[in-house]
């Protein structure tokens, strides 16, 4: 059924407008977008702007107004500090019926060439090299129905390295993005990473969902250089408050090292 969808999303003839296709799914809601397939749309539309150097995203902070539905969505954006060292963009993405439904700040830093001490650098990853052949796709990784096509199980390439989606609590996953977010064009490094910084909240929640809702209202996603090869690590944990609120937070790797971090606004609730 999955493969009735060329992409996960659909160019139209207006620039600024892509159509949604169901492998946008989220799991926990009837009909409601994933924010890893939405924040990659996004930056997808933004890292191809032109800037005055070389240069790479720093920073993405993507907020959420309202559970985006599989519609039509429209990217308008704006550079609002255009430099040679620094460019800040701003989009604003409306759903068909003209609501805005986000507003997502991009940051770019110019790339130089400016390699650190080895004591500077980050400490090693501390939990092991994704398995391929251990890696699920489809089945009944994260929640939803398992007879409804999802962006997490029909996009996303799954496979728990420590603990894990099924296990309450801090755990690390490794995720490879295995089909095209835009129809017609490659998957990029960033929308890779952006895709897995996405799932901190789900990988490291440590409440028990059938009597907490814990909802991000934003993703945000630091990155110190674009990943290498296609699995993205996501090593993620949780704190929570007694004021209705938390914090997800994880370490995002590639095979090779270090990518940056993501973090995530947690609004805390009970079912009852």
């Amino acid at each position: 059924m999955e493969s009735e969808f060329e992409a996960v999303y659909l160019p139209t003839d207006h620039p600024n407008v892509y159509e949604s296709t169901p492998l946008a799914n989220a799991g926990w809601y009837d009909e409601g977008q994933h924010g890893g397939a939405f924040a990659a749309l996004i930056i997808g539309h933004l890292e191809s702007q032109p800037t005055l150097t070389e240069m790479q995203m720093s920073r993405l902070t993507v907020e959420l107004f309202r559970a985006v539905r599989l519609v039509p969505l429209r990217i308008e954006h704006e550079v609002v500090r255009e430099g040679k060292r620094i460019q800040t963009t701003v989009a604003h993405i409306y759903d068909d019926s003209g609501t805005l439904v986000s507003i997502a700040t991009m940051q770019r830093l110019r790339i130089t060439d400016r390699p650190i001490p080895e004591e500077a650098r980050p400490a090693a990853r501390d939990f092991p090299s994704p398995e391929p052949e251990k890696a699920q796709i489809g089945g009944s990784w994260g929640v939803g129905d398992t007879n409804k096509i999802m962006f997490h199980r029909n996009v996303m390439e799954m496979q728990d390295s420590v603990g894990g989606f099924s296990v309450d609590g801090p755990g690390a996953v490794w995720m490879r993005l295995r089909r095209p977010l835009i129809a017609g064009r490659e998957n990029t490094p960033l929308q890779r990473l952006v895709c897995a910084a996405d799932f901190v909240n789900g990988v490291s929640r440590a409440l028990d969902m059938k009597r907490w809702v814990f909802m991000n209202p934003d993703l945000t996603v630091h990155a110190t250089r674009y990943p290498v090869g296609e699995w993205i690590g996501l090593n993620a944990e949780s704190g929570y408050g007694d004021l209705g609120r938390g914090v997800a937070t994880g370490s995002l790797w590639d095979e090779t090292g270090f990518l940056g971090r993501s973090t995530q606004t947690l609004y805390l609730d009970t079912t009852q």
